[in-house]
């Protein structure tokens, strides 16, 4: 399998007037197609920055970044946008989910960013993912009716209805009790294996981490391990 996220020599520094902050120090990363790779470490370790530069939310200060064999660091803001919207799709502890919006709209959210896409096609491909997680009988709901663990669902499906070959998870089962985070890593695990989605996960269990095929550590901006 080829490396599909390459991290070279990646630093990442947050300075204010008073403080200079150093989030990541020197990362060299890979990860390949169709990998399930948790990353741990203590609380601000850099984990969730690391997320937010694989998924081109935020840049580094240091050293390149490398999705899908694309060297992201010359692409322009609108360029980023359209590649994260193909490419990438994000799950968020907090879900993020929009409260005005029933399930299906939620879900069909970002397909309206791309061009082409009707409004019939794009409630389709709602109607499909959303029926494929259980949740068919949900999508007129708002978000404001649903357990966490079905608005988690619903931010899966909202992750995964571009078709997307990567998926971000940060802490995707940090709000949900034992048998719910159960649900969402079997999910989760269902589009390793069965679609072939490489998912990086940042994660504080250790019992779902050893369920993914690989670990990588942090601490204090380090990679230790993995």
């Amino acid at each position: 399998m080829k490396n599909i996220i390459t991290l070279k020599n990646v630093s990442k520094v947050y300075r204010t007037k008073d403080i200079e902050t150093l989030a990541l120090e020197n990362v060299n990363l890979q990860i390949k197609e169709g990998e399930f790779v948790s990353i741990m470490g203590p609380s601000g370790c850099g984990k969730s920055t690391l997320l937010n530069i694989i998924g081109l939310l935020d840049n580094p200060s240091e050293g390149s970044v490398d999705i899908l064999d694309t060297a992201t660091a010359k692409m322009k803001d609108n360029e980023l946008s359209h590649f994260r919207n193909i490419n990438l799709g994000f799950v968020f502890q907090s879900f993020h989910l929009i409260p005005s919006l029933n399930v299906k709209d939620n879900v069909a959210l970002p397909l309206s960013y791309r061009k082409g896409i009707s409004r019939r096609v794009m409630e389709e491909k709602a109607i499909e993912v959303l029926t494929r997680l259980g949740l068919s009988n949900r999508m007129k709901h708002t978000p404001g009716q649903l357990s966490g663990g079905q608005c988690q669902r619903v931010a899966i499906a909202r992750a995964i209805i571009g078709n997307p070959r990567i998926i971000l998870a940060d802490e995707p089962t940090g709000n949900l009790d034992s048998k719910m985070g159960q649900e969402v890593m079997d999910i989760l695990h269902k589009l390793n294996k069965e679609d072939g989605r490489t998912i990086v996960m940042v994660t504080h269990n250790e019992h779902q981490a050893r369920s993914t095929d690989r670990i990588i550590r942090f601490f204090d901006g380090r990679q230790v391990e993995g």
